[in-house]
């Protein structure tokens, strides 16, 4: 069997303690943190927004998103940029790790009763390399459906839930 195949690539990058990935195919660019423009009365993980190639995107702080404690910005703190189903959002993490790849016994998909259990939803698998243990994150729940619209809704000042859903 051509191992090729079961490899995935995957940028990873700290957030608190931990290390988590995300697949490199979802990822547009890393840029420096930059001060974004506040969005009020949204989701409290959206740090604001920010024009990205022409386009006005929404920013997560994936501490908040975590439920961790805020730290101050640094030199290292950078936004990942990703598209998901055509919709482009930035993550805000604490340092970029490196870009790894992964075979596909090295990655052990997440039980979703574990999920559950131990609160971390956002999880799709667990990668082992070396010592370390890499969370992958789901895409998918980045954000939702729901408060990506809700956050274009509050910048753009009309209703997008139709408009988004097409697209997905």
């Amino acid at each position: 069997m051509d191992k090729s195949n079961q490899v995935s690539q995957f940028v990873t990058f700290q957030i608190g303690d931990e290390e988590y990935g995300i697949d490199i195919m979802l990822v547009q660019e890393i840029i420096r943190y930059q001060k974004l423009t506040k969005v009020f009365n949204a989701n409290p993980a959206i740090k604001g927004v920010m024009n990205f190639r022409g386009n006005v995107i929404p920013i997560i702080d994936m501490r908040k998103k975590f439920k961790l404690p805020e730290i101050e910005y640094d030199d290292y703190t950078v936004v990942i940029i990703i598209e998901i189903n055509k919709k482009t959002m930035g993550m805000i993490v604490d340092r970029v790790s490196d870009i790894l790849s992964f075979d596909a016994e090295e990655i052990q998909v997440v039980d979703r009763e574990f999920v559950e259990d131990v609160m971390t939803e956002h999880l799709k698998a667990m990668a082992k390399k070396d010592n370390r243990i890499i969370m992958l994150l789901d895409s998918n729940r980045v954000m939702s459906f729901e408060e990506y619209a809700k956050v274009k809704q509050s910048y753009t000042g009309t209703d997008t839930t139709d408009e988004i859903a097409a697209t997905e």
